[in-house]
């Protein structure tokens, strides 16, 4: 379901070969301080559907990436010793588990289009599969934090203003509403 939500918006689920490119795409834009590609391979290959690219003309221009978290992994990130760097894989939801929240490494894009199509995605897969769950992420540039703490409903974390915490919803599909994204 994650993937067809997301190839709705335009991004398609990255193969072991577009990680590569999509971190090297993260490094170029954001820092080269993100999570490693080695990382973002062993988290696609635990869930099955954690990194997805936005392509034009057969080129990686847009990324999202993001997981599910068991329990202990909710409690890691609530009490601050989550590393989202270096993930303890024991910590990650496997499919058809029962997640206790959700960690999103974010978005980025080369151009306006592959941006907009990662997160578009992005939203579109929260506020439709996953909207009643608490999540997490981090703001790593000026225009991340605008959307992270703006039309995105993200609220910063005391000690930590880097750090976002989204609460779960009562109801699906609010963030897609106007007056959310206004």
């Amino acid at each position: 379901m994650i993937n067809a939500v997301a190839a709705y918006c335009g991004v398609a689920l990255a193969g072991l070969g577009d990680i590569g490119h999509a971190r090297a795409l993260c490094a170029e834009r954001i820092s080269e301080n993100v999570v490693s590609e080695a990382m973002l391979r062993q988290v696609q290959e635990i869930t099955g559907a954690s990194v997805f690219v936005a392509r034009e003309n057969g080129v990686v221009t847009g990324m999202t990436a993001f997981f599910l978290v068991r329990p202990e992994g909710m409690r890691a990130l609530d009490e601050g010793r989550f590393d989202a760097v270096n993930i303890d894989p024991d910590l990650i939801c496997r499919p058809r588990e029962p997640p206790a929240g959700g960690y999103a490494w974010g978005f980025v894009g080369s151009t306006d289009r592959g941006a907009g199509r990662a997160v578009k995605a992005s939203i579109a897969v929260r506020e439709t599969l996953f909207w009643a769950l608490p999540g997490y992420t981090r703001a790593a540039t000026d225009d991340g934090a605008r959307l992270i703490f703006g039309s995105l409903g993200f609220k910063p974390v005391d000690g930590n203003p880097q750090l976002a915490r989204y609460d779960g919803r009562d109801v699906p599909l609010i963030g897609l509403h106007t007056a959310a994204a206004a």
